[in-house]
């Protein structure tokens, strides 16, 4: 089946507003700023995450429509920039081949960005790109995602939520939680103090049996990682997350020496394939966290769990539970044992999360529980009028 055109796109659905109105206060995520790497120049949560664009995350759509008028839908982040290198480059380069060939697709892509680099935002252009075409694959052959990678629902995969409001997560049925830490190096001794008080009152709240874990995103030196590690060993942490900046992958490797035995966990800022083989033959991680909007969609995503399952790791997708593309892709891939569900599925404490706006047809956690839609693509329900082009 031919690629007719290949488009990137404005994303307009129509948006789903809750109907329930939070609890009274404010939730413990927005009172606490995480431990970003710009935390040693200010704790404005508003300056540390200016670096959005405008009109906020997933801003930018790509449709894929094949001869039939079969078309598939993918997104990503950051405006006008993956945007052009859609339009520009990937788009010529792909526009009347057949859409059954994805191996060849992506390579396609890799290689017609080559010459400026394929990694940051050329990797979220391709992402866009690529989960459209295996959408529209799907749709061709009528079959779900998952099912295309030879993947299964039968048995429902265990989750975890990810944000500090861990009472609030307790009580819609996750056994398993992430929290964010508010401290980096600049708080000192101080920092590590509190943070510990908050990891032991966490652990008291979820119990002996649930799985407890620790997001740093980048905001880490080895240092201070080494002496967090220490501290919190008693509170049996499943793992400590994205420590330090995504290109030092030294610091993992000087980490790994001097606290061996905690188990580490990073990638979502990898791009492409090489960061996750590299970390993976050295043995810097324990478990691999590529996003699948970020990392350059579906096709690397399983090139990667193929990495990790010959070096004997795990990959936990970022933010997996909260897209449709990351659900088909966890119950596609073996190497996949968990599911996260974090902020673009979470919701304010007391607003139920099928309340989260969302792309229709994205399933919703339930009662700790998630399964994705087995209708073809990715499943999603969407009107092609919802996507204008981006440049108009």
């Amino acid at each position: 089946m031919k690629i007719v055109s290949v488009e990137a796109t404005k994303v307009g659905y129509p948006r789903l507003k809750p109907m329930t109105v939070p609890r009274v206060g404010p939730s413990r995520s927005s009172m606490n700023a995480q431990a970003t790497p710009l935390r040693r120049y200010t704790k404005d949560p508003d300056f540390e995450f200016a670096r959005r664009v405008p009109g906020g995350d997933r801003d930018v759509g790509c449709v894929v429509t094949l001869e039939d008028g079969t078309w598939g839908f993918g997104f990503t982040d950051h405006g006008r920039t993956t945007a052009s290198i859609i339009e520009d480059y990937l788009a010529p380069a792909i526009e009347g081949r057949d859409v059954m060939s994805t191996e060849t697709l992506y390579d396609l892509m890799i290689r017609v960005t080559s010459g400026f680099g394929t990694n940051a935002l050329v990797a979220y252009a391709i992402a866009a790109v690529d989960l459209a075409l295996w959408d529209a694959k799907g749709k061709a052959l009528e079959q779900p995602v998952y099912s295309l990678l030879g993947g299964s629902t039968e048995i429902l995969k265990p989750l975890y939520s990810t944000g500090n409001d861990t009472w609030w997560q307790k009580e819609l049925g996750f056994k398993n939680f992430k929290r964010f830490s508010p401290y980096g190096p600049p708080d000192g001794i101080e920092g590590i103090n509190r943070l510990e008080e908050e990891i032991a009152e966490a652990r008291e709240l979820v119990g002996p049996d649930a799985e407890l874990m620790l997001d740093f995103w980048m905001g880490l030196d080895v240092e201070t990682a080494v002496r967090t590690a220490e501290r919190l060993r008693p509170y049996n942490l499943k793992w400590l997350e994205d420590a330090f900046l995504p290109d030092t992958l030294d610091e993992y490797e000087r980490f790994r020496e001097r606290v061996p035995w905690q188990t580490m966990a990073t990638g979502e800022h990898w791009y492409g394939i090489y960061p996750f083989f590299h970390a993976a033959k050295e043995g810097l991680v324990d478990i691999l966290q590529p996003d699948i909007i970020w990392c350059g969609g579906l096709t690397p995503l399983i090139k990667i769990c193929h990495v990790a399952e010959s070096a004997g790791l795990s990959v936990i997708p970022h933010g997996s539970g909260g897209t449709a593309y990351g659900q088909h892709a966890c119950y596609g891939l073996t190497a996949v044992p968990m599911i996260e569900c974090s902020g673009p599925v979470m919701t304010e404490p007391g607003v139920p999360l099928h309340e989260k706006d969302r792309l229709p047809g994205t399933v919703a956690p339930f009662d700790g529980k998630l399964k994705p839609s087995d209708a073809p693509g990715f499943g999603l329900n969407l009107r092609r009028e919802w996507f204008p082009p981006f440049f108009d």
